[in-house]
């Protein structure tokens, strides 16, 4: 086990004060290194110390309503202007919490009231009375996105890259792209600038997909068939990817304006599902219109790049229009005449022999 994830897991008792003094000092110090470990210990101590303000409710049948109204509204206090749907509350947290007396016990038990109706997420109550719907429980409304993107037959968008240098300088790479995606073909415009420099083509072909690619800069194209389909580079799959993480997106990014449209954006560790020994870890963000409850743009921040350790990459997907007006022939593969036959990376090795 890694030391974050052994960190992590001492959490509960560094809340509840149990852990051994060598222990306890570890875990201070991991903590300003690691900002996913100090808000799960905000959020149990936030947890902890309403349970304390508790010991007055009364134990009548409206215990756990109280209970769970004062745990929203001391989280909602300790988090002012930083809201989190966070991770659920720990099933141990929640055990252990319920041996130290009454008002813990109160305390535990909305808690648990909570997470049996729909998931602990720290969303304050009230949130669709003032039309705020992203205040809500993101299990509730997330499915309301998912059904829209159910729906959508097909979509537009543009990607880029932005490279992120230590100071905190950013820069915006000339080469992008515009992605069409139907329900089983896909089509990617890579530009430099204001220059068409190729165009990819997936398309299905028997059990597997047909790749044709057409390079204007180099005027040759190359086709080959592969197995499975394109489905990795499907942004509405991407989103729904996102949609069932909202409930342990580690911060909400509040309302911006992004191409025009008024949005709301959550942040999510990559930690939550990049689980490979040695994985990067980074932060994807995704914003969604206030208005229709779409995304509006997707964020995957603190990509490494090869062989640059003060830089790393941002890739952006925005300007999405649902459901286009495609042309017909938007996922034909088409070759211009006089095009030569040949993959890109051979192409270009032949012309550096021939300098």
């Amino acid at each position: 086990m890694n030391n974050h994830k052994r960190i992590n897991k001492l959490l509960t008792a560094f809340a509840l004060s149990e852990l051994s003094q060598p222990e306890e000092a570890e875990v201070r110090a991991h903590l300003p290194e690691c900002s996913e470990c100090a808000s799960e210990l905000k959020r149990l101590e936030a947890i902890l110390k309403c349970s304390w303000q508790t010991g007055e409710l009364s134990a009548d049948a409206r215990m756990c309503e109280s209970a769970s109204q004062a745990v929203f509204e001391a989280v909602q206090n300790r988090q002012a202007g930083l809201r989190t749907c966070g991770t659920g509350v720990r099933t141990e947290f929640m055990r252990r919490t319920s041996l130290f007396g009454r008002g813990i016990r109160l305390a535990a038990a909305a808690v648990i009231v909570a997470a049996v109706l729909g998931g602990v997420t720290f969303w304050p109550n009230g949130a669709s009375d003032n039309g705020k719907w992203w205040l809500g429980p993101p299990a509730v409304w997330g499915q309301e996105v998912l059904a829209v993107l159910d729906a959508v037959k097909g979509v537009t968008c543009r990607e880029q890259n932005v490279f992120v240098y230590s100071d905190g300088s950013e820069h915006t790479s000339m080469t992008w792209d515009v992605f069409y995606v139907s329900h089983d073909s896909y089509r990617r415009d890579i530009y430099d600038g204001d220059v068409l420099r190729e165009i990819q083509w997936y398309v299905p072909d028997g059990a597997g997909t047909r790749q044709h690619s057409v390079r204007f800069d180099l005027r040759s194209y190359f086709a080959h068939t592969g197995q499975g389909s394109f489905g990795n580079h499907d942004p509405i799959e991407r989103m729904r990817f996102y949609v069932g993480l909202l409930d342990e997106a580690d911060r909400q990014l509040g309302v911006e304006t992004i191409d025009g449209r008024e949005c709301v954006g959550f942040e999510i560790s990559t930690s939550k599902y990049e689980n490979s020994p040695g994985q990067w870890i980074g932060v994807d963000r995704i914003w969604f219109d206030v208005e229709t409850k779409l995304p509006v743009c997707i964020e995957k921040r603190g990509v490494p790049v090869t062989g640059r350790t003060d830089e790393t990459l941002m890739i952006i997907q925005d300007q999405f229009n649902y459901n286009p007006d495609l042309a017909g022939d938007t996922f034909v593969p088409t070759t211009p005449e006089d095009f030569i036959f040949g993959h890109p990376d051979d192409i270009q090795a032949a012309r550096e022999r021939a300098r």
